[in-house]
């Protein structure tokens, strides 16, 4: 899908010319979802990220490129913005009629929304590798294989596989993917990654607080809910562990996360929890790494107790010293 992609000429020799770029895998991904409403209709939305960074969007009552870091203008003449854009709505319109057949093939009742992420990463080693994958109604439906410039299909379903085989047909749109997935996209990673540096490697060091959820009333022989709540922290990845008596607490009903979530602030937050027996007379820790603590980890401690009341003044006094250093 994006069939009709323009060999843009100045992406040629991409890789020669692009410095290279900071340790560690950078991926740009352009995120497409589109909502068909009935066949001459059809409201697009199309997003672009370099990492976890939100830099490009495009809605499709205009269909003009909105830059959404101070430098993601940057890297591109304004020639070269002309290109791309008009790559993209040439791209959207064969999108739109490429759908509405495969759907008018399969008999598919409107409304639907079909899904797609593509895109390039480029490893500390200097390879890269692209990537199409696109997906109905939340069911994966068909991705590009960029090494061979084919489509596969994503299940054996009957819309997966007259999918791919609609999408085969045309090969030239095939070569002209695998162009921009191959080169064009690199080029334009390169870019980013060189005047979104100083973003890509920020780093915000993580606050962590540990608490206890509602104790049970005396005398109920329920567990101890303890929280570990983290936040603050960029870039996105972080892992959260709890100790007891200094040893890694194993994975099982007693553990529960929310996975990491969004600050408002494009930092990060995530709650750990721990189900204890209440007056155990084990030690509790919740311990995080980051890249932004240089190695190291921030350890939090709960403390020894056998109540619920005393734990809530240990850990007052640990977390006070623990700022202030």
């Amino acid at each position: 899908m994006l069939l009709p992609l323009l060999l843009l000429p100045w992406a040629w020799g991409a890789l020669a010319a692009s410095p290279p770029l900071s340790p560690g895998i950078v991926t740009l991904r352009v995120l497409l979802t589109s909502q068909f409403q009935d066949a001459s209709s059809a409201h697009i939305q199309v997003k672009a990220l370099l990492g976890d960074l939100e830099t490009h969007s495009l809605a499709c009552s205009t269909c003009e490129i909105r830059f959404l870091q101070p430098w993601a203008q940057q890297g591109l003449t304004p020639k070269q913005w002309q290109d791309l854009e008009l790559v993209i709505h040439r791209s959207l319109a064969d999108f739109i009629l490429t759908v509405n057949t495969i759907a008018q093939q399969q008999g598919m009742g409107y409304p639907f929304v079909i899904q797609g992420s593509l895109g390039c990463e480029l490893r500390p080693n200097g390879t890269s590798r692209g990537f199409y994958d696109a997906a109905g109604n939340g069911e994966d439906i068909v991705s590009f294989d960029v090494d061979t410039g084919t489509w596969v299909a994503r299940s054996e379903d009957k819309l997966a596989l007259d999918a791919r085989n609609l999408l085969n047909w045309d090969k030239s749109a095939s070569t002209r993917l695998q162009f921009f997935l191959g080169i064009t996209c690199i080029y334009l990673l390169n870019s980013f990654a060189q005047y979104g540096k100083e973003s890509l490697e920020r780093q915000e060091r993580p606050v962590a607080v540990v608490f206890a959820r509602a104790p049970p009333p005396a005398g109920t022989p329920a567990p101890v809910l303890l929280v570990c709540r983290v936040t603050g922290f960029y870039p996105r990845p972080v892992r959260v562990a709890w100790l007891q008596d200094g040893k890694e607490v194993m994975p099982g009903w007693w553990l529960n996360s929310s996975g990491i979530l969004p600050n408002a602030d494009l930092t990060y937050q995530l709650h750990s929890s721990l189900a204890v027996g209440p007056g155990t007379g084990h030690s509790y820790a919740c311990r995080v790494q980051h890249s932004s603590l240089g190695g190291q980890s921030l350890l939090i401690p709960w403390g020894r107790c056998t109540s619920p009341g005393g734990c809530h003044t240990a850990v007052a006094v640990v977390l006070w010293w623990t700022r202030r250093r």
